[in-house]
């Protein structure tokens, strides 16, 4: 991976986009790189939760690189650049493993939608979001004005994309763009607090949380990931334990089976 570091530590993957001389722009490459380093982590049986952040002080990620964006010259060029991304935002979903965003700067265009796409984001006071797409006449992709109304609700997404707007990270966690804000020297710890407590769960109950959540509001799709999430969950060796652990009055150690 070129465009992307990957490393495991404990039960945490920790995915760092690393491009600090391009602000961590998001180039196919990077899309290609995320995809098989959340692959990677979701094939480790170590690994509870994903952890992803960019490189340097400036940017968690800046967005699309615009040397790439410049030559799209078609709507069949867009709409096949835009599929690519896509993959990646679905790869996020599909991951059993949640995925953090540590966000310890600027997540602008494409970089506040990668945030999107992930299960939970921290962020520190510094940061700033924002899609400016308008600003120099790009559209989003449908699946992208998926991820921001699903987030912020209709009328606050035509507002962001419509002006343009940078939002400070409180702004954002009022807007629920951002989940939990941290003070810079704070974020690592909240980072790690929150990555912790998943960790010492119950992976195929978080799992299951995780898919069934996702599936809200699609009514075949939840019912199909209620199914699945049942068939694992019930007779599963973690539920034994948990349930052990409670009577036991001690700690759960869970396997993820």
């Amino acid at each position: 991976m070129q465009h992307v570091t990957l490393a495991f530590d404990g039960p945490t993957a920790r995915i760092t986009i690393n491009r600090p001389e391009k602000r961590n722009a998001i180039a196919l490459a990077t899309v290609e790189d995320l995809q098989v380093a959340v692959a990677e982590a979701n094939a480790n049986t170590q690994i509870r939760v994903i952890v992803l952040t960019g490189a340097g002080d400036r940017a968690f990620a800046s967005g699309a690189d615009l040397d790439e964006l410049g030559a799209l010259s078609t709507p069949h060029q867009a709409l096949t650049y835009d599929a690519m991304v896509s993959q990646l935002y679905d790869a996020f979903e599909r991951s059993r493993k949640p995925i953090i965003a540590r966000i310890q700067a600027h997540a602008i265009g494409g970089g506040c939608l990668l945030a999107l796409a992930c299960d939970v984001r921290v962020a520190s006071d510094n940061a700033t979001f924002g899609v400016p797409a308008a600003r120099i006449g790009l559209m989003l992709s449908a699946p992208e004005h998926a991820l921001l109304v699903n987030h912020i609700g209709a009328s606050r997404a035509k507002l962001l994309l419509a002006s343009g707007r940078r939002l400070s990270a409180k702004e954002a966690e009022s807007w629920r763009l951002v989940d939990i804000v941290a003070a810079p020297s704070g974020l690592d710890a909240a980072v790690d607090t929150l990555a912790n407590d998943i960790a010492a769960n119950a992976p195929l109950a978080v799992a299951a949380a995780k898919r069934l959540v996702q599936a809200v509001g699609r009514n075949a799709a939840l019912a199909e990931a209620a199914a699945t999430s049942y068939a694992e969950i019930y007779g599963s060796a973690d539920l034994r334990e948990g349930l052990a652990a409670v009577k036991a009055k001690r700690k759960p150690s869970f396997a993820g089976r």
